[in-house]
């Protein structure tokens, strides 16, 4: 069996071709999993996002609106990123009832991360940049087209990501010593 090409599986999908948006959707509902998480931190709001997100997918290209001016796979994660960037600007509520609240155990939480308290404290550009080059191992062309910017502004926005970690990261470890 030949292994058909995201692209390709994208066209069959768009003709119609049920397999073949089942196929998509298995080959990375993972990945879209993985970005969400790291953007968003919650299960259940990146499995949300990941979901929103193939639905979208699914109906971009029942509507033909997969051109492949990007691959299939840069086109879905900016489609992720969008839906996380969405969530993260609708107002929370939160969840839980009061009776939720009385019945659940008290637990201390987990040690901090000093890594991912850095992460979580850049901007949401240079935490998506970080996300996208250094976690998810998307090259700078593609993280450039995910983010909507240039290739020179996608790389000035990682370097300043990067740096801003390690002053994160040294600040951090000076802060134990003292």
């Amino acid at each position: 069996m030949i292994a058909e090409s995201d692209e390709d599986l994208a066209d069959a999908a768009a003709a119609g071709d049920v397999r073949a948006l089942e196929r998509l959707f298995r080959r990375h509902v993972d990945r879209a999993y993985r970005l969400a998480r790291r953007y968003l931190f919650i299960h259940e709001d990146a499995e949300e996002a990941a979901s929103e997100a193939f639905i979208r997918v699914f109906k971009a290209l029942s509507a033909q609106q997969f051109r492949g001016e990007a691959s299939f796979k840069t086109w879905l994660a900016r489609i992720v990123v969008n839906v996380c960037l969405e969530r993260l600007r609708q107002p929370r509520l939160p969840a839980l009832a009061l009776d939720d609240l009385i019945t659940e155990p008290f637990t201390m939480p987990s040690e901090p991360d000093p890594l991912w308290d850095a992460i979580d404290g850049l901007a949401d550009d240079q935490r998506l940049a970080i996300t996208l080059r250094d976690l998810e191992g998307y090259s700078a062309e593609e993280t450039a087209q995910i983010m909507g910017k240039t290739l020179e502004a996608a790389r000035s926005i990682h370097y300043r990501a990067r740096r801003a970690l390690k002053n994160a990261l040294e600040q951090n470890q000076n802060d134990e010593i003292q």
